[in-house]
Parts: C-alpha cells; sequence; structure tokens
C-alpha cells in the first residue's frame, strides 16, 4: 500500500501546463514518478520548465508540446505527436482556461464566444481526442479543473461568462465519466476556490475583494498552486480507481459554508 498514490512511468498531459496552477501539477506530477507533457500556448516557456523538471527530478522524464487548445486540428495533431512519442497517454489534465470579466449587462458577444471556446470547447474537445486513445487502451485519468464558481456565485459581478463555462466543465465531467466507465476510464474534477496566480490578481489586488472572500473561507488564506497537486495525485494514481465523475473542492471549506 506504500505505493499507492506513484504514478511511476505513466505518460501524463498536462494542457495549460505552463499556467500557475497547471505548472504546478507539472512539477507535483513528475515528483509521483509520472512522465510529463506539458502543453501551453507559450512553446518556449514550456520548454524550461520541461527543462527545469529533467533537472530537478533526475530520473524524470519531461517534454514541451504547444497547442491552440480553440483549434481541432491542432489537438488532434498534439494527441498523434504524444502517441508516436510515447505508445499511450495514461494522465490527462485540462489545466487551461481564461476569464473575461464584464458586467452582465456589457458583456460583449464575442468575448462570451471567446471564454467559451477556451474552457468549454477546449475542454471538450481534449477529453474527446485523448479518450479515444485511453477507450483503445481500455484505462485512463482524466482530471478538469474546474471552480467553486461553477456551483457559487461571487459577491461581486463580472464572473457570469467564467461561472457558466466551469458549470459546463462539471457536467462535462459527470456526462464523460458515465460514458466511460465501462471502459475503466476514471473523469473527475478539481474545482479550486481562489488561487494565487497571475490570473486571480484582480481579486488578490482589490482589498473589499479580499475581505469579503476571507469572511467566506473558514481556512481563512487564498490557496497557492501547490495546494492542488496532492488532489491530483490522488486523482491519478491507482489510491483513486473506485471515483468517478467527482467535482472535488479544494477550496478551503468555501462550498461548506454556502
Amino acid at each position: 500500500m506504500s505505493e499507492i498514490f506513484r504514478i511511476d512511468n505513466k505518460v501524463a498531459v498536462i494542457i495549460g501546463g505552463t499556467g500557475g496552477i497547471g505548472q504546478a501539477l507539472s512539477y507535483g506530477l513528475a515528483e509521483y514518478g509520472a512522465r510529463v507533457i506539458v502543453v501551453g500556448t507559450d512553446f518556449s516557456k514550456a520548454v524550461v520548465i520541461a527543462d527545469d523538471i529533467r533537472n530537478k527530478y533526475k530520473a524524470s522524464e519531461a517534454i514541451a508540446f504547444k497547442v491552440d487548445i480553440t483549434d481541432e486540428q491542432s489537438i488532434m495533431a498534439l494527441k498523434n505527436s504524444i502517441i508516436a512519442e510515447f505508445g499511450s497517454i495514461d494522465i490527462l489534465v485540462n489545466a487551461h482556461g481564461i476569464n473575461i470579466k464584464r458586467n452582465a449587462v456589457d458583456f460583449n458577444i464575442n468575448d462570451w464566444d471567446r471564454i467559451f471556446q477556451t474552457n468549454v470547447r477546449g475542454t471538450m474537445l481534449t477529453c474527446r481526442e485523448f479518450g479515444k486513445s485511453m477507450i483503445e487502451q481500455k484505462k485512463g485519468k482524466i482530471i478538469n479543473l474546474s471552480s467553486v464558481r461553477g456551483v457559487r456565485a461571487t459577491d461581486w459581478p463580472g464572473n457570469a461568462g467564467y461561472s457558466a463555462t466551469k458549470a459546463s466543465i462539471d457536467m462535462i465531467t459527470r456526462s464523460l465519466a458515465s460514458e466511460w466507465a465501462q471502459f475503466n476510464i476514471n473523469v473527475n474534477a478539481i474545482a479550486p476556490s481562489t488561487v494565487a496566480t497571475r490570473f486571480s490578481e484582480s481579486t488578490l489586488k482589490d482589498p473589499e475583494k479580499l475581505k469579503r472572500f476571507m469572511s467566506n473561507c473558514p481556512l481563512r488564506r487564498i490557496a497557492q498552486p501547490v495546494d492542488l497537486i496532492g488532489t491530483c495525485v490522488f486523482l491519478s494514481s491507482s489510491a483513486s480507481d473506485y471515483i468517478t465523475g467527482q467535482v472535488i473542492y479544494v477550496d478551503g471549506g468555501l462550498t461548506a459554508i454556502g
């Protein structure tokens, strides 16, 4: 049982691996033995992260790829390249995402479409394409990054689009978990609250927003990207083989009190 959380030699693809959360998860999965593929829109940054992982974890293998998450052909090419090089894909982590904050009455429809294309379309396309390979090999772990905003609104305006995309990701997760259980594929989601990354700067720099957040968070602190590593490793490992279709809230207790 001491090895239950190990993922040695498992091929783990982290989409959005150059972002604050995705980068932390890339390092975390590598530490537990995975062969890590860091995927992002910024290829040069992905290369730096992959190189650093190999240097930090001498026994680890890490490589970088670039993708346009909104482009179907780009995602298909990414999957084919990884299969050609590694032979299989054991773990898919969808850590990509954007937020365009607008008051509801000011939400430009092009911005609405853009956030859905990246967060929802991108997640479904990666799940679809990498899921095909997992169905063929009759096993796999898929972990989608959701948010507490998929189930809870904020005390301030601007998140209607983002929240709607995360609620969509929750249902994609549950639906695929049901559909693909017969193929021994586990599909789950991690839903953090505010995490201290560049993505959340507008909240972290606003004293009023920060005060409101802290008043609703029992642990009274902002999450750090490393706070998500344990859940991701757990959902990637054999320790979670009987868990699927779940949205796990890594939120300091925020959803426990409403």
